[in-house]
């Protein structure tokens, strides 16, 4: 597999793992909010696409120059607002679509 493959199979696997891991995150917190507290296997799921999530970050630091890096991670931002509209149902208003915008964009100019 060559540099640009490698490359982009790391930013699909840092975008896909980095989005589960706050859905997971997210639907644990609601069941165990329910289940007075306790920890349960969505929680545990999250924090293991955060570890991946992590593990990929790395290689992709290794591999592309940090301001770009920075810039491209914003992505992030808008397959976790649409992942919750499709996923859990929530509500994508303009708002939110105007202010996932400005972020991913703030962060897009930052980096």
């Amino acid at each position: 597999m060559d540099k640009r493959m490698l490359t982009a199979f790391l930013w699909v696997a840092l975008i896909c793992s980095d989005t589960a891991g706050q859905l997971f995150l997210k639907v644990g917190a609601i069941e165990a909010s329910r289940a007075g507290w306790v920890p349960n296997y969505l929680i545990l799921s999250g924090y293991g696409f955060y570890v991946l999530s992590f593990i990929v970050w790395m290689q992709i630091l290794k591999n592309v120059r940090l301001f770009i890096a920075l810039a491209a991670s914003s992505f992030v931002y808008i397959t976790i607002a649409f992942g919750s509209h499709f996923l859990m149902g929530e509500v994508i208003t303009a708002e939110v679509l105007l202010g996932t915008f400005f972020i991913a964009l703030g962060v897009f100019l930052l980096g």
